[in-house]
């Protein structure tokens, strides 16, 4: 634990991560540059889901599960960790759970939404957790995180627009919703870290089968429409971008602070705001710019009460991871 107030300031927190780097510069560089592959690895599958938009919100979700599970041992060669142990089932399939249905709210976002806005709501996941720790895990709210909360929360306001029927609609629930459940499987991911489990592999490997059980279920009510020519590229776009940037945060964190890493990560939304702008002709409003910066600027506030299951998990995003 800190001692002072650095604790609280975590841009004091960034600053003490890079000098306190033993490391030689050019592996700084590089874990940065895996970072902002992670982030743009992201980006492409929020693109890829874009690009299937005929393709119903549940059946993405299933291509999104069916295509990484095929990846999955490509995962497991490279990370070392077997995907599959038998332990803990109960709490990795509750993860797994939670954290296809963010998944599965976070493709039904973009399909109202730009890019941008859909990735500002994806990190109301810090808000959620904050709000959901004290009640789940043997943690407390400290007294410092409310400003936090509430610029997270004025941020959100603004990027709905709350007053405005026509702005706030449900694709934007939506997209709170998705990062309620983010949360969530953040929580089973602290649960799992309290009980020394550390296999990320495994944690991604459940996280595929319930993308494919979710995806099946809200299949039931959607009309199916086959991937045809170029849409299975995009189809397994999905899952392979989903597994590079996993891969691409592991050697981040293998190379840099995971400070360094968390503040980074936060081009993911930059990179989905470019990407909606060149291929969508998507504009953000002032609204959205703004609000976007309360967020993520309450986020980072957050970033310190954060527990270390929400830092090292990035299998939703989303994504987003959570993705």
């Amino acid at each position: 634990m800190y001692r002072t107030p650095i604790a609280y300031n975590p841009f004091a927190r960034l600053k003490m991560a890079l000098k306190s780097q033993k490391r030689k510069r050019s592996s700084i560089v590089l874990g940065i540059i895996a970072t902002l592959l992670a982030s743009l690895s992201f980006t492409f599958m929020s693109a890829c889901a874009r690009m299937l938009e005929p393709m119903a919100s549940g059946e993405t979700t299933f291509f999104r599960g069916l295509f990484g599970l095929l990846f999955i041992p490509l995962l497991s060669l490279e990370s070392g960790e077997p995907f599959y142990t038998g332990k803990f089932k109960g709490f990795l399939s509750l993860r797994g759970l939670f954290g296809s249905i963010a998944l599965f709210f976070y493709f039904l976002s973009i399909e109202g939404l730009t890019l941008g806005d859909a990735q500002i709501l994806s990190q109301l996941a810090a808000f959620f957790m904050c709000l959901m720790a004290p009640l789940f895990l043997s943690e407390k709210l400290p007294p410092q995180a409310i400003p936090g909360l509430a610029v997270i929360a004025a941020g959100t306001a603004l990027v709905v627009q709350i007053w405005n029927y026509s702005s706030f609609n449900l694709y934007a629930v939506y997209g709170m919703a998705g990062g309620f459940f983010s949360a969530a499987a953040y929580i089973v991911i602290s649960h799992l870290a309290e009980k020394g489990f550390r296999s990320n592999t495994e944690i991604v490997f459940y996280f595929q089968i319930y993308s494919i059980v979710v995806g099946l279920f809200m299949m039931k009510n959607e009309t199916f429409t086959m991937p045809a020519g170029v849409e299975w590229l995009w189809a397994a776009g999905l899952g392979l971008c989903a597994l590079s940037a996993q891969m691409f945060m592991t050697w981040a964190f293998q190379h840099v602070n995971s400070v360094i890493v968390s503040f980074l990560m936060y081009s993911e939304i930059l990179f989905h705001i470019l990407y909606g702008w060149l291929f969508w002709d998507e504009r953000m409003t002032f609204w959205s710019w703004t609000g976007g910066s309360l967020i993520v600027a309450g986020s980072i506030m957050l970033m310190v009460f954060q527990p270390k299951g929400m830092a090292r998990d990035t299998h939703h995003r989303k994504h987003g991871d959570s993705k």
